[in-house]
Parts: C-alpha cells; structure tokens; sequence
C-alpha cells in the first residue's frame, strides 16, 4: 500500500492459484469483521435518537455476513472487470483481474477495523477511495491496457463497484435491521 506502483509490478509476475487469492482476500477483510463485531457489538452507534448497541450474536451475525459478502464481492468485481477488458482494448485474463482487484480492495477492507469506533466510518470509506486509485495504477498493469482507454476502464470499473458494494450493503443492512430493527423505531 505504501509504494502501490513498485507492488502491482512485481505482483504481476506472480502466479497465484484462485485458491491463494481467496484466502488472501479472506485474511485482508478480517479487520472488517472484527471492527464490525466490536463497534456495533461493544461499542455501540449514537445519533438523535440516543445511543445503541447491535446484541453481541447479532453483531457476530452482522460482521460474518459482511465478512462473506466483501468477500464474494471482490470476486464479483474481478469476474466482471476481467470481461470487460476486451472492450477497452485490454487483455481478458481472469486470474490478472482477480489479482487487481484483490489488491485494490485491500486498503478498504484493512481499513475496517475502524468500525470499531463506528464515526470513523468515514475513515474507511476514504481507503476505499485509496484502493481505487491502486485500481488506476494497476489496470495498465495487470490488463494491459492502453493509456487512451486507461481512464474509462477506471470509470466503468468504479461504476460497477459501487453497484456491487451498493447491493452488498443493501443485503447487508436489509437482513441485520429487519432482524434488530432501526433504533429508536418503536410501532
């Protein structure tokens, strides 16, 4: 993360095994599940309503949930940006794509420990952005793709990504507060 050009280079020569990059992104987005279990378990979320703490086997619950999703989404994401590559006069290779984007996706889900103290959620979202420009590093890289075509490969990427995230989410948060139910909601 710190020297992302050097990194997506000499990663491209390696050869992992989709068996090896799922367990990478399995370890990677464990922050995320523990900030989750914690934040919202333990620590709990205010607003005008007062403050709020998710029960800890719903937080569990909740950070497992997100947890296997993210993961499934970064996997998503890589199929998807792997089958647009032909369209930006890029090489369509599977194994490449999933690399970028596990790699990508790495600051965000490192980054969500910071749930554990759930205004710095703002935080996360920030090294969100940051994945995304390792996304724009990494999409000559691993893609090969042409410098003219560089910038819209990013933008219909970032396109589906929120998609994706957007729908993980909507999962996400539709199953955990239908089963909790929004705080300070009483009918």
């Amino acid at each position: 993360m710190l020297k992302p050009k050097e990194t997506l280079e000499a990663a491209k020569a390696e050869q992992p095994g989709m068996q090896d990059l799922i367990i990478y992104v399995a370890i990677v987005a464990v922050p995320t599940l523990i900030g989750i279990v914690i934040g919202y378990g333990v620590v709990g979320i205010g607003g005008f309503w007062g403050h709020f703490r998710v029960p800890i086997h719903l937080a569990l619950g909740w950070g497992i949930l997100q947890y296997v999703l993210s993961i499934i989404g970064v996997f998503v994401f890589g199929y998807i940006v792997s089958l647009l590559a032909p369209s930006f006069s890029s090489k369509q290779d599977q194994t490449q794509a999933m690399k970028l984007v596990a790699y990508a996706s790495t600051p965000g889900l490192l980054a969500g420990i910071l749930y554990i103290i759930p205004p710095l959620a703002i935080l996360v979202f920030l090294a969100s952005l940051y994945g995304l420009y390792i996304l724009y590093l990494g999409i000559p890289v691993f893609m090969e793709t042409p410098e003219d075509k560089r910038l819209i490969y990013l933008i219909v990427s970032i396109v589906v990504y929120i998609i994706i995230m957007g729908i993980i989410g909507w999962i996400t948060s539709a199953i955990m507060w239908g089963m909790i139910g929004y705080p300070g909601v009483h009918i």
